[in-house]
């Protein structure tokens, strides 16, 4: 099931209901009969500029955000709801420790040979491994089959997972040609978070300080007390274990919603660390990424959240899945 968002300059809400064939061992103990949903925004404006001095004071000479196509983005962070599926469907191949965090991310659990999870954390975002996002992608790639073959390649080839000399891992460094489903890029990732094409006036494009579409340091605090975002400040509870989607209309011009908070999020972004982090449960301010963007040790250990990213989504591109495209309600976005 997939429903989608269009881009600021077209402010018309679509819903693509695709409604999957059986998904063998794909679906939760909790949630047996439910499909995995996406719900994605459209960034448009291709060929955007990328970031001026002005726009990311403490690294002036930074150049980022431009991406010359149109793509889709995930307006929250991946779900325990849309992760466990692919747990249950992936345990026959996963070749480490049934109860590595990396795969079943840290709420999950194995009950009479599946994995479950309590309906409480379901729509909590995930924090998984850097690799088995990517064989994520290829599972959504290949329309979440159960076969081995969809999970190996698509959007990325794991033969390409191993690890050098110094036990550093080595990975393919982006998305193969044709994917369908990839962990975003760090100028894709930016662009949607803060690039507005009307920053400056009607036309005049640029990047805000926060994702909220704003300049000034957003609030810390829970939903109900007012706040923005769960980053910042010590909270009651687990602050950043607050469902997706909890700030309503706290969101960056193209609709992103918990780019503050939530998570650490992985992108293709790779350093001579092999890192490959970019920050979210920092404030949010775009210069916070800037500086913050490395911020984990090598991929093959470490986890953090996941938000992917998509070609625009066509009826052909989803093979032998049945799309219904329905118009519905019209969203004002502020630019």
């Amino acid at each position: 099931m997939l429903r989608t968002n269009t881009m600021p300059s077209t402010p018309v809400r679509r819903s693509a209901f695709v409604l999957a064939g059986a998904l063998a061992g794909a679906v939760a103990a909790v949630a047996s009969a439910q499909p995995v949903t996406l719900d994605l925004v459209k960034v448009g404006a291709p060929g955007n500029r990328a970031t001026l001095p002005h726009e990311v004071v403490n690294r002036p000479d930074l150049r980022i955000g431009a991406v010359g196509y149109e793509y889709w983005i995930g307006r929250t962070e991946i779900t325990v709801a849309q992760w466990l599926p692919f747990v249950n469907a992936y345990a026959p191949y996963w070749q480490g420790s049934p109860d590595d965090p990396q795969f079943t991310s840290w709420y999950t659990w194995r009950e009479n040979g599946r994995y479950v999870a309590d309906p409480g954390v379901m729509q909590w975002p995930v924090n998984v491994g850097w690799r088995v996002a990517a064989i994520y992608c290829n599972w959504l790639h290949n329309e979440q089959r159960s076969d081995r073959a969809a999970f190996e390649r698509g959007a990325y080839d794991i033969a390409l997972f191993t690890t050098n000399q110094w036990g550093q891992p080595v990975e393919q460094a982006t998305r193969s040609p044709g994917a369908r489903y990839w962990i975003p890029s760090y100028d894709e990732w930016i662009k949607a978070a803060y690039y507005d094409p009307n920053r400056y006036g009607p036309g005049q494009e640029g990047y805000w300080r926060n994702p909220a579409r704003g300049d000034r340091q957003m609030i810390s605090g829970l939903p109900s007390l007012g706040g923005e975002t769960s980053a910042g400040r010590v909270m009651p509870g687990d602050p950043w274990r607050l469902p997706v989607g909890s700030y309503a209309g706290v969101e960056s011009p193209w609709g992103l919603m918990d780019v503050s908070g939530g998570e650490w999020e992985w992108s293709e972004a790779l350093d001579l660390a092999s890192r490959r982090v970019l920050g979210s449960r920092t404030r949010g301010d775009l210069e916070d990424y800037v500086d913050e963007r490395w911020s984990t040790g090598p991929t093959e250990w470490a986890t953090s959240g996941l938000r992917v990213a998509s070609s625009v989504p066509t009826a052909w591109t989803l093979g032998p899945m049945v799309v219904m495209v329905a118009l519905s309600r019209r969203r004002r976005r502020c630019s």
